[in-house]
Order: structure tokens, then sequence, then C-alpha cells
């Protein structure tokens, strides 16, 4: 949960101006990387995580990220990327504060090569009930907060409706 924005609830609050689409995995977050909104089959996807609240504690500190994704230095690349462009918020710093605490491999990127966030780029992961499923990710800026949206490839895209029967 965010303190400004509240909880991640499935639906936009009223001040968000959109509606995430239903059918592909979506979720918003902050410059800090905490998740302010998802749909259901953004949780659906990721709920072998232990906590779906902090995008960057998914990728550098829980266990189930060594076998979710298919390329995690990606996955770390782009967390050390967006937090980079919002280094400036004072939230932005405290995650990196944060993750630089919690995990060496967060610390030696943040330390090493700068990198550009990738507005458009492919996630792939290792979903345990579902196996692999590939998406083409847009990632776009609106208000502050950043709107991912997953595009499944078509070998993806028939395993897509089962997320609807698994926890989220």
């Amino acid at each position: 949960m965010h303190p400004l924005l509240g909880p991640a609830t499935g639906s936009p609050p009223a001040r968000f101006p959109w509606q995430l689409p239903p059918d592909e995995p979506a979720v918003v977050v902050t410059g800090d990387l905490v998740v302010v909104d998802s749909n259901r089959r953004w949780r659906s996807l990721h709920s072998p995580f232990a906590d779906l609240g902090d995008a960057g504690r998914m990728v550098f500190c829980d266990p189930a990220a060594a076998t979710f994704f298919i390329d995690r230095r990606h996955e770390e690349h782009d967390v050390v990327a967006f937090l980079l462009d919002a280094v400036g918020e004072a939230a932005a710093r405290a995650a990196v504060h944060r993750l630089r605490q919690e995990s060496p491999r967060f610390d030696r990127l943040w330390a090493g090569a700068r990198v550009r966030p990738r507005m458009r780029d492919t996630y792939a992961v290792r979903h345990p009930a579902l196996g692999t499923l590939t998406f083409d990710r847009r990632t776009t800026r609106r208000d502050g907060l950043l709107v991912r949206i997953a595009t499944p490839r078509p070998a993806a895209a028939h395993l897509l409706p089962l997320l609807d029967h698994l926890p989220g």
C-alpha cells in the first residue's frame, strides 16, 4: 500500500484517468516501484511472490525471482534504471537505500554501469502452474506513475485465461 494512493485494489482509484486492461497483465507503480494498482491477471501471474507490493523487492529480495524470471538480469537492470530515473524523489532514494542494504546484487548493479529505462521490452517468466510465458511489455509514464502492460505473444495467449482460475 502506498501512503498517498492507497492499496492495490485491482481497479484504479477515482483519480486515475485510465482503466487497466482486464485481459493483459497490467500494473501501476510509483517512481520508487511501489505497486499502487494491478489487475487480476498481473496478480495471478506473479502469485509465486510473497509480497506483490514492491516491484524492486520482488526482483532483488524474493527467492521466487530466481526461478520466475527467465532473464532475471534484464529485470534487475529494469529496476535499477527506473530507480535511477526517479532518484530525485525522496521515496526513490529511500527505496535505493533499502535495496542496497537488503540485496548485494542490487548494491553491485547500483554502483556499476548506468542503464536507461526500457519503455518496450520482452518479459519472459516461468510460472509454476503454466510454464514459460512470453510477453511484449510496454511502459508508459502517466501522472508521475509507471503503467506496465504485458501483451502475450501467441504461444502464451492461449494460457492467459487460465490465470483467472489461479489465486490473485
